[in-house]
């Protein structure tokens, strides 16, 4: 009998180990961070060109203890509607305080929060002058958040979530000099969004 009792809680405690085990997605290092290797021609130039602009932005987000995704600052493309291709600067961070419980919150509520607090706070680290750069036509703002099961464990484990916003340059740089609000800046951008483990989808929010 005490054999049983003994392997039900050893079984119990490795469940706790395993809900309370998982990827991180922070980059721990300027090399995790910046992307420095594309499949373009153009896009790997352009990012030679601005690669001391993506080392200050790094230093810039890592000395205030921002966590920032892997290969989450460099360059991203976007097509647009005459089927041109854009470049924008890159920068998505995975905040370490962006965490939700799924067992109280729904997806909607998870992406209203991290747009109402953790975009403005984090997206005013970008300078309007970053974006003053040959062939910059944006910014790409991403916000990852970890989605777990408070139950098992609030730490670790649980699933990402993200919300991707690509905003015009001029956008940008009026929104960062106080012309726009967030609000005005999101509706010229296009948004896209990954939640509860599906594919990512263009969404329009909604202040």
């Amino acid at each position: 009998m005490r054999n049983t009792r003994n392997i039900i809680v050893a079984l119990f405690l490795a469940v706790l180990v395993v809900s309370c085990t998982g990827p991180q997605y922070y980059a721990r290092t300027e090399s995790d961070s910046i992307k420095k290797n594309y499949n373009d021609k153009h896009v790997q130039k352009l990012y030679e060109s601005n690669s001391s602009l993506f080392k200050e932005i790094y230093n810039r987000f890592s000395s205030q203890g921002v966590g920032l995704y892997q290969d989450g600052i460099g360059i991203t493309t976007l097509e647009d509607y005459d089927k041109q291709t854009l470049h924008y600067l890159m920068v998505y961070v995975r905040p370490k305080d962006a965490s939700f419980d799924m067992n109280t919150t729904k997806p909607e509520q998870r992406l209203a929060a991290i747009i109402k607090d953790f975009v403005p706070k984090y997206v005013k680290m970008i300078k309007p002058g970053d974006l003053d750069k040959n062939d910059i036509e944006g910014l790409a703002f991403g916000v990852y958040w970890a989605a777990r099961d408070h139950s098992q464990c609030d730490t670790y484990g649980g699933h990402i979530e993200y919300v991707h916003i690509f905003f015009p340059k001029s956008a940008t740089q009026a929104y960062l000099s106080g012309n726009l609000s967030l609000a005005e800046a999101i509706d010229q951008s296009e948004v896209m969004s990954s939640t509860d483990l599906k594919p990512a989808r263009a969404i329009r929010p909604v202040f």
